[in-house]
């Protein structure tokens, strides 16, 4: 059974290492947020904030884990992400 929650884009304000982006999921989305905030997220989310890399929730979507793959397998969140497209049109 699919559980409805949020789908997340988070955008850093530099890269770390090749990432620009996290995309993620969750039912209680200001509780995971939080946990990034603190570094007790995702793998990825710790070392952007252990290496004092500051970051933004840029969109969000109603949806599933299953939406959360289908974004995380096509690969480019930048095409997602509205700053980076503010960043190509500037």
């Amino acid at each position: 059974m699919a559980v409805d929650g949020t789908v997340y884009l988070i955008h850093f304000d530099e890269p770390f290492k090749h990432a620009r982006h996290y995309i993620g999921w969750s039912s209680r989305l200001e509780q995971r947020l939080e946990h990034h905030r603190n570094g007790t997220g995702s793998r990825l989310m710790a070392a952007v904030s252990a290496a004092g890399i500051g970051w933004s929730v840029v969109r969000t979507w109603s949806g599933t884990r299953e939406l959360e793959r289908r974004f995380h397998n096509r690969h480019g969140a930048s095409g997602l992400c509205p700053t980076c497209r503010e960043e190509v049109a500037a």
